[in-house]
């Protein structure tokens, strides 16, 4: 039998990235349990959650040549498309983020333990990764970038998430 977290690290390579491992998908997915459970805000979490993955130098070189596929004038290097795909994220993901922690608050306050909490965020992140949830988000990505930024993105980054999957 397929556990809940295991169905929703299943759904994230499914629809969304095949960017992490299991092994750091699982972390990543215990990281937002734990700060769900801890009642942190989105924002504070979101950054903590891909550091948790604890990336390979392998995964370091893909998000370095996304980034330096955007150069200044100056020839720079630039985070630009990185930065801009965060602050999408940030914005599609917040309100789902918000609904799972009021569930999560329900059920501390019926003193839910604390793993059948951590189940419950892992059973709502396999619910939301569709790809009618999922298709917006790619596709809001892709239009806050300029051509070139797209391009370093595609071309470089099609491991971040799966872009051919809806046309993009």
């Amino acid at each position: 039998m397929i556990t809940p977290k295991q169905a929703a690290i299943n759904k994230v390579k499914a629809l969304l990235t095949t960017f992490f491992t299991d092994q750091q998908l699982s972390k990543i997915l215990d990281a937002m349990a734990e700060d769900i459970y801890a009642k942190k805000p989105f924002k504070e979490s979101f950054d903590t959650l891909i550091a948790s993955g604890i990336l390979t130098q392998s995964q370091m070189a893909i998000l370095a040549k996304v980034g330096s596929g955007s150069q200044n004038d100056s020839g720079a290097t630039s985070e630009v498309p990185l930065t801009k795909a965060r602050a999408v994220l940030l914005r599609r993901f917040e309100p789902y983020y918000n609904n799972m922690s009021k569930t999560i608050l329900a059920m501390r306050s019926n003193r839910k333990a604390k793993a059948d909490c951590f189940n419950q965020v892992y059973v709502m992140v396999n619910k939301y990764l569709t790809k009618a949830n999922v298709t917006p988000v790619l596709t809001e990505i892709k239009s806050s970038l300029t051509s070139k930024e797209w391009q370093s993105m595609r071309t470089h980054g099609s491991a971040l998430f799966l872009w051919s999957r809806y046309g993009l």
